[in-house]
């Protein structure tokens, strides 16, 4: 594994998908079916959607460019537990801290339903065709969907003070790829945390599943942040321990 990067986000970003979807081998094909099988027998819940893969990275320090190809979720999910596999799914996605105006900085521990449950990480998502404009991928749209749909937050509200790319991640456990939005609010830590249990409410009243089972506010303190570190027990997605410290960064 290759150590973390989490760098400034560049002035542009552009995501565009090729023309010719991931072809796998048959056997590496016949692999993934034996695992998916396996895994829909434990979680029924789970849907072998569209997942897109890279292949072709271009950066320079205003610039970074990356060509993604279609391919399905059981080719991800196979990479998510075969680390070192042939053929992984190498994906780019969107995620966002959400910085309240008494400086807590807020993310979620996924829910047991999940491909990941229990893990803690900020409210993101993969690419989706719906975000397609032409060849292009609109990531603001994909983040201001996945921000409403798993967190009840819209950012066009007058809660909102600022939406923007902060950071690229890249390397790490699966050297996936993710555009790191910030998300800064005008209400404090603890309205947006009765926020988000009524949110919760209205998804299961509703006969939805909620991604996040809970919701943790972190002060963006260094003390406060390290203590958090060597405390927690939960899992955690690659990318948030660096996250959060980079934050406390002078």
């Amino acid at each position: 594994m290759q150590p973390l990067i989490i760098e400034k986000a560049p002035p542009s970003i552009i995501v565009r998908l090729s023309s010719n979807p991931i072809k796998l081998p048959e056997d590496i094909g016949n692999s993934h079916d034996r695992f998916w099988n396996e895994q829909i027998s434990k979680n029924p819940a789970l849907r072998n959607g569209e997942a897109f893969t890279i292949t072709d990275i271009r950066q320079t320090p205003e610039k970074l460019e990356i060509t993604v190809a279609k391919t399905d979720y059981k080719h991800y999910l196979y990479t998510m537990h075969h680390p070192t596999c042939e053929h992984p799914c190498k994906v780019i996605y969107s995620c966002a801290s959400v910085i309240t105006k008494d400086n807590h900085i807020a993310f979620g521990k996924m829910n047991q339903m999940t491909s990941s449950p229990g893990r803690l990480q900020f409210t993101g998502g993969g690419l989706e065709e719906s975000d397609l404009r032409d060849s292009i991928f609109d990531i603001e749209e994909n983040m201001s969907r996945e921000l409403k749909e798993e967190m009840g937050l819209d950012i066009h509200s007058p809660r909102t003070r600022s939406f923007l790319p902060k950071f690229i991640k890249h390397k790490g456990s699966h050297d996936f790829w993710a555009v790191m939005y910030e998300l800064s609010l005008n209400i404090t830590a603890e309205e947006l945390h009765e926020h988000f249990l009524n949110y919760n409410q209205y998804l299961i009243e509703n006969g939805q599943q909620p991604e996040f089972d809970e919701f943790l506010l972190v002060p963006l303190e260094k003390e406060a942040v390290e203590a958090f570190l060597q405390n927690e027990r939960a899992p955690m997605v690659d990318y948030l321990a660096e996250a959060l410290l980079k934050y406390t960064e002078k």
